[in-house]
């Protein structure tokens, strides 16, 4: 607020005084009624604050209702689910290793001993057949090793059913009338009939019937359909 000037009319009660500015509205106020004035802002601030407290109480309830509970069920489910196959995916190819493995390393090791054998019931053997099992042992030794090199493929197609979160679609606000009328006050601030002065709440009954919280003025102004006054 400005310091005050020489005596000028206050905006409210309209006598000659001393009065303040109000940086906020540019209005010029004695120091009573500067008072109420500020009095009626801080009320309003008081308004929009309780607003926006329910509002946020209403975002967190929303939080927490059942719908979304049961979304975060859902979510959990896919999760195991999801984790099972993953799981099972993996044992089934560890299992092909280790057949693998077992089935050829195995089968080779069996038909050398058998050779082995043979060579030591005949007790007919020569330089010739202990190279030839030298050379078979180090193919046997040679093919296990290479079993290491076995890798993985990955397939680029997905085997779990991927999930998303999709928000209904909500119906869209109107557009404002780019052309509107006025239909009540419009006749500058004042305390007459066909005025208003800082109003600060509406209300419209079933028959189009606008009641106007007329907050400077202390009243509730009742303003008929296409009345000129209240």
């Amino acid at each position: 607020m400005a310091m005050a000037s020489n005596k000028t009319r206050c905006f409210t009660c309209n006598k000659k005084q001393p009065t303040y500015t109000c940086e906020g509205c540019s209005q010029r106020f004695c120091l009573m009624d500067l008072t109420k004035h500020r009095q009626i802002l801080n009320y309003e601030l008081d308004q929009i604050t309780n607003d926006y407290n329910q509002f946020k109480q209403e975002i967190n309830e929303q939080q927490l209702n059942t719908y979304d509970l049961s979304l975060f069920d859902e979510i959990n489910q896919w999760e195991i689910d999801s984790i099972e196959k993953i799981k099972q995916k993996a044992e089934d190819c560890r299992e092909i290793v280790v057949k693998s493995s077992q089935t050829y390393i195995g089968k080779k090791f069996n038909d050398l001993r058998k050779q082995i054998e043979q060579i030591h019931k005949g007790n007919d053997f020569n330089e010739i057949n202990l190279e030839y099992l030298r050379n078979q042992l180090m193919k046997v030794t040679q093919e296990l090793n290479n079993l290491s090199n076995m890798s993985i493929q990955q397939d680029s197609k997905s085997f779990i059913n991927e999930i998303s979160i999709i928000f209904s679609k909500k119906p869209g606000w109107g557009k404002w009338e780019q052309n509107p009328i006025t239909v009540a006050g419009g006749n500058g601030s004042g305390q007459e009939l066909n005025q208003l002065s800082r109003p600060f709440g509406i209300f419209i009954d079933e028959n189009k019937n606008i009641f106007i919280a007329d907050h400077r003025n202390d009243r509730i102004v009742e303003w008929k359909y296409n009345a000129k006054e209240g």
